[in-house]
């Protein structure tokens, strides 16, 4: 199945065109500017691809938890793609893009859980648990560092762009039981369309994740003046 696959929802755009494996790929750390980033990095990937975008047959995307306006950027994207072309867009979260990132290295194969730590610019961070399989054991959540050591135990690997404020709150002697993944920071597009294409029969719809309300609120009277 060839899948164009978009991620924008974190501080990084990033692209890429599957089919069984990654045939083209970009990705950019950036922490904002993804709208100006996404479209331009899209046509790059499909071109180095060698396809058409007529023989695509999904559009995979990112659906969060992440920052607001990198999420709508990522979807409004997808499903203006989705529809142009007519075919499926189907979502997959970040957490579970960055949990398949560290299944495929080898120093998790031991691994009982993987727990998956991302920045949300606050005092907490988003996290879940996933088991060795990089199958969801958990509900993604928002708590501080210190709260989210308790999903730790002593036979889980740590990784994503937060790990490092979920270690810091460990004390030394449990430190050395986690196998923290500093390579494995936040998700990849290939990795977002492997699991996209592998659940075709059951699709998660590209529906924005939110764990934290928006910041932005509609002003009262939705910006009319009152009555």
């Amino acid at each position: 199945m060839k899948v164009l696959a978009i991620d924008s929802a974190l501080g990084a755009c990033s692209a890429a065109v599957w089919d069984q494996t990654v045939m083209s790929g970009q990705q950019k750390i950036m922490s904002r500017g993804h709208v100006e980033e996404l479209l331009p990095m899209v046509q790059a990937v499909v071109t180095e691809s060698g396809l058409e975008f007529a023989q695509l047959e999904l559009i995979a995307v990112s659906i969060g938890p992440g920052s607001f306006t990198g999420l709508r950027a990522g979807l409004a994207a997808a499903r203006g793609l989705g529809l142009a072309l007519n075919i499926p867009v189907h979502g997959v979260t970040t957490l579970e893009a960055v949990a398949a990132a560290a299944v495929r290295l080898p120093s998790t194969a031991s691994s009982d859980a993987i727990l998956v730590a991302l920045e949300t610019k606050r005092a907490d961070i988003y996290v879940q648990t996933f088991d060795g399989l990089g199958v969801a054991m958990s509900e993604p959540l928002a708590q501080l560092p210190l709260a989210a050591t308790d999903l730790l135990s002593a036979n889980t690997s740590l990784c994503g762009d937060a790990a490092d404020r979920v270690r810091a709150e460990l004390s030394v002697e449990r430190r050395d039981t986690i196998k923290c993944l500093p390579d494995i920071e936040r998700p990849g597009a290939g990795d977002i369309a492997e699991i996209a294409a592998g659940r075709m029969r059951e699709p998660v719809p590209a529906e924005p994740l939110y764990i934290h309300p928006p910041a932005a609120k509609i002003p009262e009277f939705a910006g009319r003046l009152r009555p």
